[in-house]
């Protein structure tokens, strides 16, 4: 068989020696570049003798660098969520900006008008903190709507990131097809580092998979399956306005002219975790502030307009209850609306939901409640006519009609009340802090029995006995006479008879215990040993200014249970203001916990994932010097065997002369 020559031989060792140089010098000189993959270049043995076929190309473990893209993905989500989580926990925790402060604050100069009810300046001053307690309302809601317009704006450039990393991987692919993955120089293998590193840079944004191909481009997909990149074609993300909450920025992906929506659990990474903070914990904390703002006013109203303000008049309203709209969907064939109001009274039963309205027909619906994402609840069925329809505390008004059959309608009733609700008491003498009844024992009663207001629970004219702006019925009931069998005998002004509470109450709420019941928007317990012919009397507290009945009772709202736990009607389904700002804090401060804890598993796993690959597509710089030593040692050999031939051609050349 035929030997190549000397000279050949020695030749091919030299080039191929050469390259090894090359590709070892290139590792080195790589060694701190961000992506790059260790090289190696082979050759194969010449059968005629040297080496040819030399090829240059990554070390890499496939598995190794997906399982390294995925927990990139895992950690860029949890990040994403932690640093977005960590700003509101900041803000609601932060002392200067907290609710409780401003709550003590408020009842603390409400305790100070118990003290002189008819002062003008400790009135002044209670006004002035319940402004102050609505502009804290106002603060916090505020940080709420700059976080979520910031997170709107973080989402639209990670979508441009994403769609550039898209077309650069579809461009080097394009490259490296091209070549028709030739290995000879290493051309293909710093392409491909580059289309790995930004396909790893898009891990940090979308949570991805890959699949190489034989030609030597990749493909890229969403965990879901959903393409990024294909072989002739790619995606492009989209941000848009929700539908219907045009604040809500939605994400959409295109591809060969379809285009569809796309939620947090399929894309990931930030901008998964972007999208999942703000649908899971940014909104539904931001409902619980408007939820705990209506419960508080509402109380309240109700307690002020249960007692009697320096004027002599019944009292009125503190605070301006906020109404609501709701968003129709895009999809609504007909062009009916739904407005909605909180129903006076009832602030305790508000929720912090939010509710999808759905319509079966014209004139029926669905109603589901939702805590970000999840129901809630079973689902309320409504029609109309009526036009009026009352839900958790809320009137809805369907009078904008028409509505048809598939129309769907969101109403976010709490989502920005925090911000909207105003004091629109002006007027310190306005506060209600007497009783607007006085009840006395006659002085010449045999008996030592005392009379007190058991409650005050309805001053309404049109419900009660109380008349407007002050005053009260004549045939109400305005005295109480025990008889010879100890029995309560009620009468009006008049000295009619009205009904009899039986000796066997012992005086107690004795208008509800009276034969009939009596409902005059209060009750009295009359305590103590009576006498026949003992009375009792009650009227209108007319210039009773120095009553502080009614102040104690909005003090005491600082204990009650005004804020709804739950959807359920009994039990303990109630709390206090404190108890609900508590809990709003509690809730943000463990989905802060909970991420950093997840943050950090999932940087542990990167540091494992990045280490394996590194251990295998890393350079090592003692190896590479190594085998810097040994491939110049095999050059300056093969260049001697060069010099051997050339010397041996000589000495022949010389025998022939």
């Amino acid at each position: 068989m035929a030997m190549n020559d000397l000279l050949t031989i020695g030749s091919s060792g030299l080039a191929a020696h050469q390259r090894l140089l090359m590709t070892t010098g290139s590792n080195i000189a790589n060694v701190n570049t961000p992506g790059y993959s260790l090289q190696r270049t082979f050759f194969t043995a010449d059968t005629l003798g040297g080496v040819r076929d030399g090829n240059t190309s990554r070390v890499l473990n496939g598995f190794a660098q997906a399982q390294m893209f995925r927990d990139t993905s895992t950690l860029a989500n949890r990040n994403a969520y932690l640093d977005s989580v960590s700003q509101i926990d900041a803000i609601v925790s932060d002392d200067a900006l907290s609710l409780s402060s401003k709550f003590d604050d408020m009842f603390t100069q409400l305790h100070a008008t118990t003290d002189n009810p008819t002062a003008l300046s400790t009135r002044e001053l209670a006004l002035a903190q319940f402004d102050a307690l609505t502009e804290r309302y106002r603060t916090l809601n505020e940080q709420y709507q700059l976080q979520e317009k910031n997170i709107s704006q973080d989402l639209i450039e990670k979508a441009n990131e994403s769609n550039a990393l898209i077309v650069n991987i579809a461009d080097i692919n394009k490259e490296i097809v091209a070549s028709g993955g030739s290995p000879l120089d290493g051309d293909v293998a710093v392409l491909s580092d580059k289309r790995d590193q930004a396909i790893n840079d898009l891990a940090e944004l979308i949570d991805i998979n890959t699949i190489v191909q034989d030609d030597g481009s990749t493909l890229v997909f969403m965990r879901t399956g959903q393409a990024l990149v294909l072989q002739d074609d790619y995606t492009t993300l989209s941000m848009v306005d929700g539908d219907p909450d045009s604040t809500q920025k939605e994400m959409t992906i295109s591809l060969a002219g379809s285009s569809r929506i796309i939620g947090h659990e399929e894309i990931g990474s930030t901008i998964g975790g972007l999208m999942e903070y703000r649908k899971t914990t940014l909104d539904v904390s931001r409902n619980q502030l408007g939820q705990l703002s209506i419960s508080m006013a509402d109380a309240f109203n109700a307690q002020n307009k249960l007692g009697m303000d320096l004027n002599g008049d019944i009292g009125t309203d503190i605070f301006t209850l906020p109404t609501f709209a709701g968003k129709e969907f895009l999809t609504n064939t007909a062009a009916g609306s739904i407005s909605g109001s909180f129903i006076s009274g009832k602030g305790s039963e508000v929720t912090p939901y939010d509710y999808r309205i759905s319509f079966l027909s014209a004139s029926t619906f669905e109603v589901q409640r939702y805590d970000g994402d999840s129901t809630v609840g079973s689902v309320v069925t409504g029609s109309i006519p009526p036009t009026a329809f009352e839900l958790d505390g809320m009137e809805w008004d369907f009078s904008s009609g028409p509505f048809a059959a598939g129309d769907k309608h969101l109403i976010q009733p709490t989502r920005d009340v925090a911000a909207q609700m105003t004091v629109s008491m002006s007027q310190p003498e306005k506060l209600a802090l007497a009783a607007p009844i006085r009840v006395e024992r006659d002085l010449v009663n045999r008996g030592n029995a005392t009379i007190s207001i058991q409650s005050v629970y309805d001053t309404d004219p049109t419900t009660s006995d109380f008349t407007v702006p002050g005053g009260y019925d004549p045939a109400a009931p305005h005295q109480v006479v025990i008889n010879a069998g100890g029995d309560y005998e009620i009468y009006d002004d008049s000295g009619t008879l009205l009904a009899t509470a039986a000796a066997a109450t012992a005086g107690q709420q004795l208008f509800a215990n009276a034969v009939p019941p009596l409902t005059p928007g209060y009750d009295i317990n009359i305590d103590g040993d009576v006498q026949e012919g003992d009375v009792f009397t009650m009227d209108y507290n007319t210039d009773g200014f120095n009553d502080n009945y009614n102040a104690l009772r909005l003090v005491d709202l600082q204990q009650k249970d005004l804020v709804r736990k739950s959807l359920a009607s009994t039990g303990d389904n109630k709390m206090t203001m404190n108890d609900a700002y508590a809990s709003l804090v509690s809730f943000i401060g463990g989905k802060t916990s909970e991420a950093r804890v997840a943050a950090s598993a999932a940087t542990s796993l990167l540091e494992q994932s990045t280490q394996r690959h590194n251990s295998i597509s890393g350079v090592n710089l003692d190896e590479e010097a190594s085998n810097l030593i040994r491939f110049q040692q095999a050059y300056a050999a093969s260049a001697r065997v060069i010099s051997t031939a050339q010397e041996t051609f000589q000495t022949l050349l010389s025998s022939l002369r």
